[in-house]
């Protein structure tokens, strides 16, 4: 079973800690020594700023937070244009028994940048 979310529009986000990414959330079903394959897919993603600008995401599943990230920085302190960083993040994870599970992708700027997604982004789960 694939379980997906698209997001859609412009978005943008300055905060040094996690936030949601908007549209990008879905629901697990309930399941039993099953696990899921969880992958966030940001394909056209930039940051501005003039500290190495970058964007930092991950994965939630019912509020905590999964251990794997995925981050791009640039390479000049302040680049004169920003380049496109498509960035992929993919995570295992176990269904639970008692009930469905809400999964959200979040992101943050990396030292104080600020981060844009202009294109469709995608959140989604395989079930095995």
């Amino acid at each position: 079973m694939i379980i997906s979310a698209q997001s859609s529009g412009s978005h943008s986000t300055n905060s040094g800690s996690w936030t949601p990414i908007p549209g990008l959330a879905i629901e697990l079903p309930r399941g039993v020594n099953d696990n899921v394959l969880l992958i966030l897919n940001v394909p056209n993603p930039y940051a501005t700023g003039n500290n190495f600008p970058g964007g930092t995401f991950g994965i939630e599943v019912n509020g905590s937070m999964l251990a794997p990230v995925a981050v791009f920085t640039y390479n000049e302190s302040a680049p004169q244009s920003s380049g496109r960083i498509p960035t992929t993040l993919t995570a295992l994870a176990p269904l639970s028994q008692s009930g469905e599970q809400k999964v959200v992708a979040v992101w943050q700027g990396v030292r104080g940048s600020t981060v844009i997604i202009d294109s469709p982004a995608t959140l989604s789960a395989i079930v095995a």
